[in-house]
């Protein structure tokens, strides 16, 4: 009786540090499905992101990261928690399919901002951009002088598109950009 006793008292350990209970479970789906929500729509609303990444955004990302894992994780963090809060991350991942639906967007339209070499700074308000920001995504793309851009775009995700002076742009390229 004793190797029995024993060995209930190990596999109660070891669930102990492996499982969770149903209770425990439904919360643990409701905080990361909160979180996962709250935190997609903060950061649609901070508009387009600088293409480089800094020290600060490095750290401020890490630090909400942890946080956001430690809440989702709740009081008793186990193997089971982690796989279940893996779980609903991808799922709601998958459901959202990369994007966030346009109420949650806060820049899913492109936009023109620099048109026939004059930046547009009503433009880059909008799409929470600074000129500065817009000249070094120039340079990256080889433009040299204002004077030789058509159109730049600010695309959906962040992007820039960059039509050169001269070059010829089809109308449907141009049909679902604003201020174009």
């Amino acid at each position: 009786m004793g190797a029995l006793s024993m060995l209930v008292s190990m596999v109660d350990i070891l669930w102990d540090q492996l499982g969770i209970t149903v209770g425990e479970a439904l919360a643990t789906v409701v905080a990361a499905s909160v979180l996962f929500w709250v935190f997609a729509a903060l950061m649609s609303s901070f508009g387009q992101r600088r293409a480089r990444v800094t020290a600060a955004s490095l750290a401020l990302m890490t630090v909400i990261g942890a946080v956001t894992a430690r809440a989702m994780l709740g009081p008793r963090p186990t193997l089971v928690t982690g796989l279940l809060v893996l779980t609903v991350l991808l799922v709601w991942e998958r459901v959202v399919g990369h994007r966030l639906p346009r109420p949650l967007a806060s820049a899913s339209q492109p936009r023109v901002v620099l048109r026939d070499g004059v930046i547009d700074e009503e433009a880059l308000k909008k799409v929470r951009l600074r000129s500065t920001d817009l000249i070094v995504r120039l340079r990256h793309k080889g433009i040299t002088r204002l004077q030789d851009v058509a159109f730049a775009i600010v695309e959906g995700e962040g992007s820039i598109t960059v039509i050169r002076a001269g070059q010829p742009v089809g109308e449907e390229f141009l049909a679902d950009v604003a201020g174009a």
